[in-house]
């Protein structure tokens, strides 16, 4: 039976890497509460010194535009 691969995925730019080939460290995370932390890669980390604030844009974004789509009647994930 094989086993999945668990994934971290970056939150500013997508990118996916397997969880455990990067030290974990190197991620950046930003919890937010009542939701699974959100992560950011090493490269976005040093990219925008603002990662965090970015993060939490990002996030909340995201919560706008999930609550409009379920305003209009739209199919909801269960």
């Amino acid at each position: 039976m094989a086993m999945s691969r668990l994934y971290m995925s970056c939150a500013l730019c997508g990118r996916k890497q397997a969880h455990g080939l990067l030290s974990h460290a190197s991620w950046g995370q930003v919890d937010v509460s009542g939701a699974s932390p959100h992560r950011v890669c090493p490269a976005c980390k040093e990219q925008h010194r603002d990662w965090e604030q970015r993060t939490r844009a990002t996030i909340s974004a995201q919560g706008l535009d999930e609550e409009m789509f379920q305003g209009s009647g739209g199919f909801t994930a269960d």
